[in-house]
């Protein structure tokens, strides 16, 4: 299980603090608020408490201006705010607020102006819809193309759930660089990998993911969505299709805010079905190698999903599956005298001066 610290020291596990949880004030404009926000923010080990801007903006003012007064010594706090909230906070963020790390602002209604100016010690990030005009504030912003205010609140019609994804990582990065908090994504991953490829156990595998987890193997949409989905892939598909020969060297790894990207190269000997990489392909026996990018988002110390990208059409060459010299007649008449694949791959990405580059431009 990975481990999480603060400025105070180490914890307890993933989620537990020495001290009381750290505390985040979700902000927004009407008495109930998005659920799934709440929630997720909670898995994350947060003492989350939700405040409504309406209906009495002045109470609601006064409340945020008292969270320091519940702080214990040397406690401090993020506020993630939302709408017109949002531009309520980013109002009085301009003065000093006691014990305020973090601020992330979702589509305030009214953006900061370019002459605002914040606390420098102020950690803060500022999500622009697409209708928005981002504007030339000084505030770390982004602006996401295609959506309308409100994408990130899953409860709502305009939510869009890849903009939303993508916001939420650059806002627990901010909270936590705020909060003085790090997040060592690898211990979990790793715990999952142990299971899934050494133990080969899918209970022990499953238990370190979420409880409506995700996998996709790309090329050949394998995996499933769902506890009971995934138990049966892994249980019976996947682990029975490791081949005795199945080895995984491991390229580069970047661990981010709540992802774990893994590039590697994966390599067998196609002695048995391998229904994750070659569906309904008897064993050719022919070796197998395989360039791999598996990306993991990681949500209260557990594994969400998995998306796992290979170029299909090489292990189609080396399975002996596919020819690259087998070009549709249309196409050769028209010049093309070879399917534009690299079956070696791999090899390139293991030594890049193995294999020469541009060997597919006809006039390089």
């Amino acid at each position: 299980m990975g481990s999480l610290t603060n400025g105070h020291g180490p914890t307890t596990g993933f989620l537990s603090f020495n001290k009381r949880p750290l505390q985040v004030h979700v902000l927004g404009d009407d008495p109930d608020f998005d659920p799934t926000t709440l929630s997720t923010l909670r898995a994350e080990g947060f003492s989350v408490h939700y405040h409504g801007l309406l209906p009495n903006r002045d109470h609601f003012i006064n409340t945020i201006r008292a969270i320091p007064d519940a702080l214990e010594l040397g406690e401090h706090y993020a506020i993630i705010a939302f709408g017109q909230a949002a531009t309520v906070a980013l109002q009085l963020a301009m003065k000093p607020m006691p014990r305020l790390a973090a601020l992330v602002a979702y589509y305030p209604d009214a953006l900061p102006s370019p002459n605002y100016k914040y606390p420098t010690q102020l950690h803060m990030v500022l999500h622009v819809a697409g209708d928005q005009q981002l504007g030339g504030c000084t505030v770390k912003s982004y602006w996401y193309r295609g959506t309308t205010v409100s994408f990130a609140e899953a409860d709502l019609d305009e939510f869009e759930p890849v903009s939303a994804g993508l916001a939420w990582s650059r806002t627990l990065g901010c909270v936590r660089r705020g909060l003085n908090i790090n997040v060592d994504l690898e211990s979990v991953w790793e715990e999952h990998l142990q299971y899934k490829f050494s133990t080969k156990d899918a209970e022990k595998t499953m238990t370190t993911m979420v409880p409506q987890p995700y996998l996709n193997h790309v090329p050949t949409g394998t995996g499933g969505i769902g506890r009971g989905q995934l138990m049966r892939f892994y249980r019976d598909f996947f682990h029975p299709g490791l081949p005795p020969s199945f080895n995984i060297r491991l390229i580069s790894r970047t661990a981010g805010v709540d992802r774990v990207v893994d590039e590697m190269v994966v390599s067998f000997r196609h002695t048995q079905d391998v229904p994750w990489i070659l569906p309904g392909v008897p064993p050719t026996n022919k070796r197998i190698d395989i360039a791999m990018v598996s990306i993991v988002c990681i949500k209260g110390g557990k594994v969400e999903s998995e998306k796992v990208y290979w170029d299909q059409a090489s292990v189609l060459v080396q399975a002996g599956l596919l020819n690259p010299a087998a070009v549709p007649k249309p196409m050769r008449d028209k010049g093309l005298q070879q399917l534009p694949i690299v079956e070696d791959s791999a090899r390139k990405l293991l030594d890049e001066e193995s294999v020469p580059s541009n060997e597919l431009i006809e006039k390089w």
